[in-house]
């Protein structure tokens, strides 16, 4: 039993005694960056972090801050501590606007931005914020050599920003029971369509806005519901014309029987 204490309080005092807990404790800054820089070859970011940390306030103006603190920046980074990775790649820019790694921090800060930006249906006001920075870097580094990068990055923004134009129209259609705005669905699915032409969801908006326009239409009263069930017949062709074989096709023209045999009465 006391052999296994003493094996123990062996280990508890190499582990005190290691390279990392020697530099926290130590006041030479030269060790610390050192081992610090040790700990970030061997991805230990966490460890790095400990000390980069501490180099914060003493490394300024020491030979090798630039690297240091561009390291500094890339472990917060590495551990996926996005918000103060950003933060420390600004910095970082800011301070050393002649680095060769200034375009990188730079793409880097816009990164840590876009990968703080949640799911679609959360608020994307990271997403916005990266498609600001993204257009403001390629403006200013049209040749960089992360242009590719930054371009494909502004794909994605984009398309979590259309995802999330198209959800917040379509769900004026679906969600709500009795409460339904057709009206402003078929409004926002127009703008919709405006704003994206090429959208991948041209199909769904489409049908949506044709099932809006009938819903409206069937609901109406009776002063109305001629205009308005025209109106469905309009957005129903509008529908087949971008694609005849559309998935919703069966749907759709059940809903156009239903258009044309309310129609009847107004013939008469």
């Amino acid at each position: 039993m006391k052999k296994y204490i003493s094996l123990a309080l062996l280990m508890v005092v190499l582990v005190g005694c290691g390279p990392l807990q020697k530099a926290i404790k130590s006041d030479d800054v030269a060790y610390k960056r050192e081992v610090a820089q040790k700990l970030y070859e061997q991805k230990k970011y966490r460890k790095a972090l400990r000390l980069y940390e501490q180099l914060e306030r003493v490394g300024r103006g020491t030979p090798d801050a630039e690297e240091m603190f561009f390291n500094f920046a890339n472990a917060s980074y590495f551990v996926k501590d996005y918000m103060l990775s950003r933060e420390r790649y600004k910095l970082f820019a800011a301070a050393y606007p002649k680095s060769v790694h200034h375009e990188e921090a730079l793409l880097l800060e816009i990164k840590s931005t876009f990968a703080l930006s949640p799911v679609y249906s959360l608020d994307q006001g990271f997403t916005v914020l990266t498609i600001t920075k993204l257009q403001e870097f390629i403006d200013t580094y049209p040749a960089s050599e992360y242009a590719i990068e930054a371009n494909q990055m502004m794909t994605k923004a984009n398309q979590k920003l259309e995802q999330k134009t198209f959800e917040n129209a379509k769900q004026l259609n679906t969600i709500g029971g009795w409460t339904r705005d057709y009206t402003a669905a078929i409004i926002a699915l127009d703008n919709f369509i405006f704003d994206y032409p090429g959208t991948i969801y041209k199909e769904d908006a489409l049908y949506y806005k044709f099932d809006s326009a009938y819903n409206l239409a069937i609901n109406s009263v009776y002063s109305k519901m001629e205009d308005r069930l025209e109106n469905a017949k309009t957005m129903y062709d509008a529908l087949i014309r971008f694609k005849e074989d559309t998935k919703y096709r069966n749907q759709a023209d059940r809903m156009l029987e239903r258009v044309n045999k309310d129609l009847q009465q107004f013939s008469k």
